[in-house]
């Protein structure tokens, strides 16, 4: 069992949005033997690197390996679920998967399976859903482990805003939390091309080896010219173009940000990640660089930090690009945002 002394502040920060922030700190010399802890927003270590890996905190708690074992902590380092799962996993609407002698359920926050371990493999809960997959079929359960939309989809992806993405006899459709056609099956794509979620009304979908976006009437409103798209985030969504770069687009499909990175993410917290040359940094909603092409590796911005890396070091910066932790150079970051 791992404590911590906190702060007044740092115990309200427990209660409120997620405040912890996976680090992985060497272990002697070599850059693949690392120890896990945590950092606050300030950068101070509040969970010390005790763990043998880690993940982010989601809903309070974050799973983290000991033993050859995956548990999970609170906010101050304590184990409310012990060391007992061969695999991680993180909670989402109150429930996280887990595998069980080679199959999946779901526990709640006690460690117990409140969903039985019965299926190949599962998702998360969205919107009082998971999608499961039995027999190489698909359907969803409830948190009751009910399946009100029964397993014989060909492939489902999650709901949002109130559909989920289903395949019927090689297309796509959307149906509804009854399991209801809304938007009938219709859309093709290349093998391992799917249709995804819904973002202010808009879905991205697939039309051959493009994809494209349609409304809640199935209407193609963003003609399919992309090999790739994301999803929309802070009204802007980012997409690879034939000639195979990445730029962003508006609502209505006009390039706002001009495809001219060989990589790009979506937007949080107002910047996204893009490359060139190997190379990665950000940008503002405007397309402006303001934190510099130096990284070798980024990830996306949450709750005002980002993990970073370079030839020599990795850490976590601010909005401004300022360190707020910085760490020996690690091989990969493993478990954070799995």
């Amino acid at each position: 069992m791992v404590s911590a002394h906190l702060s007044k502040s740092e115990v309200s920060d427990k209660q409120g949005l997620e405040s912890r922030f996976v680090i992985y700190v060497r272990k002697g010399s070599s850059p693949l033997r690392t120890k896990t802890g945590y950092i606050n927003q300030q950068g101070d270590v509040v969970i010390p690197p005790l763990f043998d890996d880690g993940l982010n905190f989601r809903e309070g708690l974050a799973a983290v390996k000991k033993n050859k074992k995956w548990g999970f902590i609170d906010a101050t380092g304590t184990f409310v679920i012990p060391p007992q799962f061969d695999a991680y996993a993180r909670f989402h609407d109150g429930l996280a998967s887990m595998y069980s002698r080679r199959k999946q359920g779901f526990i709640d926050t006690s460690g117990n399976f409140v969903i039985e371990p019965k299926y190949d493999s599962v998702g998360s809960f969205y919107e009082g859903l998971a999608a499961v997959s039995r027999d190489g079929k698909w359907g969803f359960v409830d948190r009751h482990g009910t399946e009100g939309i029964p397993v014989v989809h060909e492939d489902v992806r999650e709901f949002s805003e109130g559909l989920a993405a289903v395949m019927r006899n090689g297309a796509w459709g959307y149906i509804d939390h009854f399991g209801e056609f809304i938007i009938a099956p219709q859309f093709r794509g290349e093998e391992g091309k799917a249709a995804g979620r819904w973002t202010a009304g808009l879905a991205v979908v697939p039309a051959g080896d493009k994809f494209g976006f349609i409304n809640r009437q199935a209407e193609m409103v963003i003609p399919p010219n992309f090999l790739i798209a994301g999803r929309f985030s802070e009204g802007l969504v980012d997409v690879k173009t034939v000639q195979e770069s990445w730029g962003y687009i508006d609502q209505i499909g006009q390039f706002v940000i001009p495809p001219i990175f060989r990589y790009a993410q979506s937007f949080s917290c107002g910047l996204a990640k893009v490359g060139v040359e190997h190379r990665y940094g950000f940008i503002n909603r405007l397309g402006n660089l303001v934190l510099p092409l130096e990284f070798w590796e980024a990830e996306s911005f949450e709750s005002g930090l980002c993990y970073v890396s370079t030839e020599e070091e990795v850490g976590y910066i601010n909005l401004q690009g300022q360190y707020v932790w910085r760490g020996t150079f690690v091989e990969g970051r493993k478990g954070s945002l799995r």
